[in-house]
């Protein structure tokens, strides 16, 4: 009777082993591509060639398609290229990133039109009286096969000057949009759980608020990130949650692999696919970024570079050398998140490098300041983590003085030396990136000019016609 129990018990246990259904999908993911386009070649093919082997595929993109690209940015119809692209390539579902609003809530819209995957967002509330996009879904459940998934979208926010909680974009780009915090929202959003068998979190908050997330909600199967352009290459689990970041620029391409058990998730496993090593392309989408880039007309040559240019303070005293000399002014600002490369070579300097340098057009503020006001802006605009100055500058030189990591004091110098008359108003012009977000002193309210940055840098070029590197003009000090 013991064996014949033990049989039956083996013969149970075989039963329910054979009876149970394995399934397994595949997200496919990119991040903060930033309009870099020549690796979708790559992509599209390896995802074609997956998709034979097992079509139990999702593709989702963790934001900033955006901002980076001249070929993408300057498109007579911006941002098109991406859109067309991804369209043809077959993605599902975004969250909106920060740089999503660069070229304008108008011009986005139109671009949410065009495209054939759905945008998500869960803390972001639109007025439709006064924005120009509608508002988006916080989540949406898809099947696949047997296995019902649902995707909730969430975006990074940080606390501006007039305590708004935003995007990092400008300001006015955001007008009748507000955000809320993005571990606080998602947890609105825990019982969403009971009605799927896979819970993906496709976020735009960056490596470290993805942890925050996983840690205040394990309901979560998965998050696919992005915002910090975190290069994640194994297996990261944070409280039962799998966290996956693909870097950026569209140099590798995220492969999260779910293995379900009788619809229950049973194994989780990330890798990242080289760009660099896949040498198949699709023929069809090679042969549209080759035209995208044919029609952008960017390889005009504006100038010449004496020596390299190395990392964003030679960089940031270009383009503040170009703000102040066309609009003849005193002093002017470039903060350091918006120089957008880290070198230029030796050589001819097209108009493409230019859009990639300085991409947002942004436009030109105008202000008059007494050297008691600039040092405000440049106090408040010290950065603890970064230990460096955030603000580059033309037309004078300036040493943050820190205390226990602190800023306690500026200096502010001419270019030859001398101190500033302290009762004298000097014109200084800055981005209207700075203009809106910095907090800093200004009895005047100032005067925006229609010209952005990069033209005033365009212009620049084509005057001077051969630039060369100038030394650091900031500091920091620690006493």
């Amino acid at each position: 009777m013991k064996k014949l129990s033990g049989f039956l018990l083996l013969f149970v246990f075989l039963c329910c082993s054979l009876s149970a259904k394995e399934t397994q999908i595949i997200i496919f993911s990119t991040n903060d591509m930033h309009g870099s386009i020549d690796n979708f070649a790559k992509i599209a093919s390896y995802i074609q060639k997956e998709r034979a082997k097992n079509p139990n595929i999702l593709i989702l993109s963790g934001g900033d398609m955006f901002s980076g690209n001249p070929v993408v940015d300057q498109y007579p119809e911006k941002g098109f290229p991406m859109i067309d692209l991804m369209n043809r390539i077959g993605y599902q579902y975004e969250i909106f990133g920060n740089h999503e609003f660069d070229y304008g809530q108008e011009v986005l819209n139109r671009r949410m039109e065009q495209a054939n995957f759905q945008f998500l967002c869960a803390n972001m509330i639109v007025d439709e009286e006064t924005a120009k996009i509608k508002q988006p879904q916080p989540y949406a459940f898809l099947q696949i096969g047997d296995t019902k998934i649902c995707i909730l979208g969430l975006i990074e926010v940080s606390k501006r000057r007039t305590g708004e909680l935003l995007p990092a974009t400008h300001p006015a780009r955001l007008k009748g949009i507000t955000f809320t915090e993005p571990v606080s929202t998602a947890l609105k959003y825990k019982n969403l759980r009971s009605r799927c068998n896979l819970f993906v979190g496709l976020t735009h908050t960056g490596y470290n608020k993805d942890c925050e997330i996983a840690e205040a909600m394990p309901e979560l199967d998965v998050i696919i990130g992005g915002h910090s352009h975190t290069r994640i290459d194994s297996t990261i689990v944070v409280n039962g949650v799998l966290i996956s970041q693909a870097q950026s620029n569209l140099h590798y391409l995220g492969k999260t692999t779910i293995t379900l058990e009788d619809n229950k998730v049973k194994e989780k496993k990330f890798e990242l696919i080289n760009m660099a090593k896949l040498k198949d392309e699709d023929t069809d989408i090679k042969q549209s970024i080759q035209k995208f880039r044919k029609d952008c007309h960017l390889d005009q040559v504006i100038a010449h570079a004496t020596a390299q240019f190395n990392g964003k303070e030679p960089l940031g005293s270009l383009m503040t050398d170009a703000v102040a000399d066309v609009h003849n002014l005193d002093f002017a600002f470039q903060n350091a998140g918006g120089v957008r490369i880290g070198q230029m070579a030796k050589g001819e300097i097209t108009m493409a490098e230019i859009y990639q340098l300085d991409p947002f057009g942004n436009t030109v503020v105008v202000y008059q300041m007494t050297p008691a006001e600039i040092r405000t802006l440049l106090m408040n605009s010290y950065r603890k983590a970064s230990k460096r100055a955030d603000l580059l500058v033309s037309g004078m030189t300036y040493t943050i003085h820190t205390r226990d990591g602190k800023a306690v004091s500026v200096t502010i110098k001419d270019m030859n030396g001398n101190p500033l008359d302290e009762n004298k108003q000097y014109k200084v012009g800055m981005n209207s990136y700075i203009a809106s977000s910095y907090r800093f002193d200004h009895a005047d309210p100032g005067h925006e000019m229609t010209a952005t940055s990069s033209d005033a840098l365009i212009e620049y070029l084509k005057q001077q016609k051969e630039i060369t590197p100038q030394q650091p003009r900031t500091s920091i000090v620690e006493e």
